[in-house]
């Protein structure tokens, strides 16, 4: 019988569960990186999301392991050449995140440019300030995606419903939804930016310093991809300078967040400019339940037909 380790069930409902008992044994348990190495040996399949770590490190102690399932799309958190090399299939999801992602993209934009967490914080500690708390109307605002897959698409019809104007720049997305442009030029005209691409060579660090400078003064930027697309510090450095009005990221180089990124939680803290929120975009009840199910799926097709096969 396979043996099934999924290491984080919290975010796995019974649904899941129950499916992935019909191929093997299933131990849904939190494990330490010390405890992991220990006994990853022991397991056929790992069903994961985005905290586990499964470096060379790590899968180097697996002895028996077939397949690695994240419920994420992203697969950064792996070594998918050591996977490959080695004969261990990768799954991961094709859709379950869009909805909420694209959601959570334009609750910080509303958030960011409505001023309510600075709002919030005001008046539920006594005070009545909101002449300081004046926002800024999406309809009329350009706003540039950088990425135009699933989720920036979706992003896309939710802000034209908002009135926005909408631009994108992707090498790899041709669509009739909004006007393709180059990088620098989405830069120079956006009033709202926000990042949806895939990590990758070509995108990691894209928007450094010198991309940042080229921002229309006054613009928000949004990031609810991946944080190594974002030089932080130069982002940083736009805010205080006031190229940037505004700032929100639901993404981190490491998480929780390491000590070289806690400048940006100590910046949040004392200034009215920045969001930050905990890796939150995809998680809904709804998304864990489809993701979960998703992933579950794809293991019983792939090995639940092996397993009929060898009967």
């Amino acid at each position: 019988m396979l043996k099934i380790l999924v290491l984080e069930p919290e975010y796995f409902d019974d649904y899941a569960i129950r499916k992935l008992k019909t191929i093997g044994s299933v131990t849904a348990k939190r494990m330490s990186r010390a405890e992991l190495l220990s006994r990853i040996k022991d397991f056929d399949i790992l069903v994961v999301r985005i905290e586990a770590k499964l470096d060379k490190a790590v899968l180097s102690r697996a002895v028996v392991l077939k397949a690695i399932a994240s419920a994420t799309t992203g697969l950064n958190h792996i070594d998918l050449d050591y996977a490959s090399k080695h004969g261990i299939k990768v799954f991961n999801l094709h859709g379950a995140h869009t909805i909420p992602t694209a959601q959570h993209t334009m609750a910080l934009m509303l958030s960011l440019m409505r001023n309510v967490p600075w709002a919030y914080g005001s008046l539920s500690s006594g005070k009545w300030e909101r002449y300081k708390f004046i926002g800024t109307q999406l309809d009329g605002k350009t706003l540039g995606i950088i990425g135009l897959g699933r989720i920036g698409s979706t992003v896309c019809r939710y802000a034209k419903a908002f009135g926005m104007n909408v631009i994108y720049y992707d090498p790899y997305v041709s669509s009739k939804l909004a006007k393709r442009v180059s990088l620098n030029n989405l830069l120079k005209s956006s009033d709202v930016i926000t990042v949806h691409a895939s990590l990758n060579r070509t995108s990691a660090n894209e928007l450094n310093s010198k991309e940042i400078s080229l921002i229309k003064k006054g613009a928000f930027l949004i990031n609810t991809a991946r944080a190594e697309i974002i030089d932080y510090r130069s982002m940083l450095s736009a805010l205080r300078g006031g190229r940037l009005q505004g700032a929100a990221m639901d993404v981190f180089m490491h998480e929780p967040v390491s000590d070289h990124e806690k400048e940006l939680l100590e910046y949040s803290r004392r200034n009215g400019n920045l969001i930050v929120t905990p890796y939150i975009g995809a998680s809904t009840r709804e998304a864990l339940h489809h993701a979960g199910l998703e992933i579950a799926n794809d293991l019983v097709k792939e090995f639940g037909r092996k397993r009929s096969r060898t009967q």
